[in-house]
């Protein structure tokens, strides 16, 4: 339905405002996308160009130098000796990505699932809330206690605790400096859990209940019955899911010592601490063309929207 209906657009009054309301979202279309598009003029221009001000709109002598930098890093620049080849960083943020969408989508959907299918209303309710209410709590605050539990699993503290009457430790392993430091705080997002069992209700128990009856398994009923009906949120959990991951930045510069284990995102920002603006950017839209790939493939449902209940 159209924002002004055409009926009356000819009056000066109805087509002045019209016509102002055209400008205005015109002007906030052209704002979004100028970031954009300096991005872009930046990466293609050269290192002296792209520390002008004001920026230029267009490269003066476009280059694809920049993009180069991507494969290779030369050996004479000044990060060559704490920077390794991009590409590296960009295998890193696949394996964590990948490892880290796997996880968490199969563990979010079988919590809600869980919570939708299988307890009773009070349990239910019960223990929603205490999966939610970890929302409560910002990153931040849960980012030492993720640190301390990783540094000495399965133990949130600062030394190993000893075995009683003993004067030897626990049993600990350290998951700092590793693939998994990454991956094993990502693998729950309550946000997931609450998007999920909101879909889930709005399947009905009757055939949950007649495949339960044929003899079906409640995994093969998530499998064979949930998954089919749940295409939507399944596309927007996963969306969502890849572009958190693969832009997460202050986890792994936190427990990622190794540069050869950085992701895409802390090896961007070491470049930028010791080469131009113009390769910064050039890395930037690499990292990004990901993103919008996911976002084609699931834009039927991300502009189509997911109507839940409680949240329409």
């Amino acid at each position: 339905m159209a924002l002004i209906p055409k009926v009356g657009r000819n009056k000066f009054s109805i087509r002045f405002v019209f016509i102002t309301i055209s400008i205005f979202l015109w002007l906030g279309i052209a704002l979004h996308f100028f970031p954009i598009w300096w991005m872009l003029s930046t990466s293609f221009s050269s290192a002296i160009d792209s520390f002008k001000f004001p920026p230029p709109l267009f490269p003066a002598k476009p280059t694809i130098k920049a993009y180069i930098f991507f494969l290779h890093i030369p050996s004479d620049t000044a990060v060559a000796n704490y920077i390794l080849p991009m590409s590296l960083y960009l295998k890193n943020s696949a394996i964590m990505t990948g490892a880290i969408m796997a996880s968490q989508i199969f563990f979010t959907a079988t919590i809600g699932y869980a919570l939708s299918k299988l307890f009773s209303a009070r349990w239910s309710r019960i223990i929603f809330l205490y999966c939610i209410g970890t929302m409560m709590f910002s990153a931040q605050v849960s980012l030492i206690p993720h640190y301390l539990i990783l540094r000495h699993f399965p133990f949130p503290t600062l030394n190993i605790p000893k075995i009683p009457f003993t004067n030897i430790p626990f049993p600990s392993h350290n998951f700092i400096n590793t693939y998994w430091a990454v991956i094993l705080p990502a693998m729950y997002a309550a946000f997931n859990v609450l998007l999920f069992k909101g879909f889930f209700d709005t399947i009905p128990d009757e055939i949950i209940n007649s495949a339960r009856l044929d003899g079906a398994s409640e995994f093969g009923i998530l499998r064979r019955i949930v998954l089919p009906l749940s295409k939507p949120i399944f596309a927007v959990v996963a969306y969502f899911t890849f572009s958190s991951a693969w832009n997460s930045f202050m986890w792994p510069l936190i427990v990622l010592q190794d540069i050869k284990k950085w992701p895409l995102s802390v090896g961007i920002y070491m470049l930028s601490l010791g080469k131009g603006m113009n390769t910064v950017m050039a890395l930037s839209v690499i990292e990004s063309i990901p993103v919008f790939i996911m976002f084609i493939v699931f834009r039927e449902y991300l502009m189509k929207g997911i109507k839940l209940r409680g949240f329409k």
